[in-house]
């Protein structure tokens, strides 16, 4: 069969004028909402009062069971179920040592769901940039400034360092005077007398994810104008990548992606290209930064 190159639509195609249901609580549509609207036509509906939080929170007192893809899938199932949309559209993140290199990072999956056309969609995105990490004190002035120097836009997490509820968690903290209070108030209940202060990591209170956040969505939004070559589905784009690029010091393969997997989410329709670097950062090298 004769195919042809992936075909984009400038006036957004089959989702113009759409609603896509969006599986959050905490805001994530001010993010993605331009992309979508710009790229494809179509427009961002959040569900009020939806719990997202049943599929797992940050601060740990409701486990993500599973990976993180299935909390995506579960939230913009749950979007388009309380709607009654056809279009469902979710993110879900995870922070920790990237498998790559082990620093630490932050990965991002935004998930678009069409029950119209029965695909599933995927973009990620990681970065190491985060927000930073924990630190135990008695009181405030214990903190580094590497926590408090966000406030009020990145926000703050608070609870006893050794025992405590889940009511002990104090979240969304964005001034200094909040925290006071809370480092105090947790440090007693604390059977060590110290409180554990972490970053928000939600996107409402976490300026860092709220831009990964919006290039995602503009990456998703772009895919769903390229339609596939052999069927005109929308949705074409990479889904793997081949690892290998070499270093650009020494020329050792490192893990970084040579070449990316095209596909379509509805046939069997693939193809390979190779990325446009030459080249990749000697921090991803096994021999340069082993």
């Amino acid at each position: 069969m004769t195919t042809r190159e992936p075909t984009g639509r400038p006036d957004g195609g089959p989702y113009r004028g759409c609603i896509i249901a969006v599986g959050t609580r905490h805001g994530k549509a001010l993010q993605m909402a331009h992309a979508f609207s710009e790229t494809l036509g179509a427009c961002l509906l959040t569900p009020p009062n939806l719990d997202t939080d049943q599929f797992g929170t940050f601060s740990g007192e409701v486990p993500r069971n599973g990976t993180a893809l299935a909390a995506a899938r579960a939230k913009a199932e749950l979007a388009m179920d309380v709607s009654g949309l056809r279009y469902g559209l979710a993110s879900e993140a995870s922070y920790g040592p990237l498998a790559a290199t082990g620093l630490p990072g932050h990965e991002e999956l935004l998930i678009f769901l069409d029950d119209s056309r029965s695909i599933e969609v995927v973009e990620g995105y990681r970065t190491t940039q985060i927000p930073g990490s924990g630190h135990c004190a008695a009181e405030i002035d214990d903190l580094p400034s590497r926590l408090t120097d966000g406030l009020p836009a990145q926000a703050l997490i608070v609870r006893p360092a050794r025992g405590g509820v889940a009511a002990d968690i104090v979240k969304g903290i964005t001034h200094r005077h909040q925290l006071r209070i809370a480092v105090a108030g947790a440090a007693r209940r604390s059977t060590d007398g110290l409180a554990l202060v972490d970053p928000d990591l939600r996107a409402h209170h976490n300026p860092g994810r709220r831009l990964v956040l919006t290039r995602l969505a503009a990456t998703l939004a772009r895919r769903l104008a390229t339609h596939c070559p052999a069927c005109d589905t929308p949705g074409f784009g990479r889904t793997l990548t081949r690892s290998g690029l070499p270093c650009g010091i020494c020329g050792t393969p490192t893990s970084v992606a040579a070449t990316e997997v095209h596909e379509c989410p509805a046939c069997t329709h693939r193809r390979l290209e190779s990325v446009s670097a030459v080249s990749a950062d000697a921090i991803w090298c096994p021999q340069c930064n082993p």
